[in-house]
């Protein structure tokens, strides 16, 4: 079946970033903590990887709901008007650079995320929050814990925590 085989593509590539994402995630935590900063070129690189998982992001949102044909749910579609934003003001980061502070509201999709993983995972009561889709359904299940939801709220954090760090590189660069 042509459509399983696309998702089965796509559930493991995007299933890939999401494991790349907190390895990546991780380790720019230990780099905020400890306080280590490098040359502005390599700084620049955390707002580079900051707009490239907002723009994957929005472009798997996309991808998931117009090719492989998941229905967006009420919270799957608060975590898109999180991201499409958050993509487009970092992508006018790159020309205005202190348009990235717009990026920090990936915190709230984190918090809208936990709690869609939440109803996934039987809290709340889950409910139908569009016709015919309740917010508990998993489309995707990679390993039994990565679902759409996981993967957005790891691309929200993913983004906050490369922002505050290149906030905080950057300004150790001036002093």
């Amino acid at each position: 079946n042509f459509n399983m085989d696309l998702i089965i593509l796509f559930n493991t590539f995007f299933g890939f970033l999401t494991f790349i994402a907190w390895a990546s995630t991780a380790a720019m935590l230990y780099l905020y903590f400890s306080k280590k900063t490098f040359s502005k070129l390599i700084t620049d690189q955390f707002l580079n990887f900051a707009i490239s998982v907002a723009v994957f992001s929005s472009i798997g949102s996309i991808v998931y709901s117009e090719v492989v044909g998941f229905i967006p749910c009420r919270f799957c579609w608060y975590q898109r008007y999180l991201m499409y934003p958050i993509a487009i003001a970092l992508i006018i980061s790159l020309f205005k650079r202190s348009f990235f502070r717009v990026g920090y509201i990936s915190i709230i999709g984190v918090a809208v995320s936990a709690y869609h993983i939440f109803l996934q995972n039987g809290g709340g009561g889950g409910g139908t929050c569009a016709v015919d889709v309740p917010c508990d359904m998993k489309y995707v299940d990679i390993f039994g814990f990565i679902s759409i939801p996981v993967m957005a709220g790891t691309g929200f954090l993913t983004i906050f925590v490369a922002l505050l760090y290149y906030d905080f590189a950057r300004k150790e660069l001036v002093e």
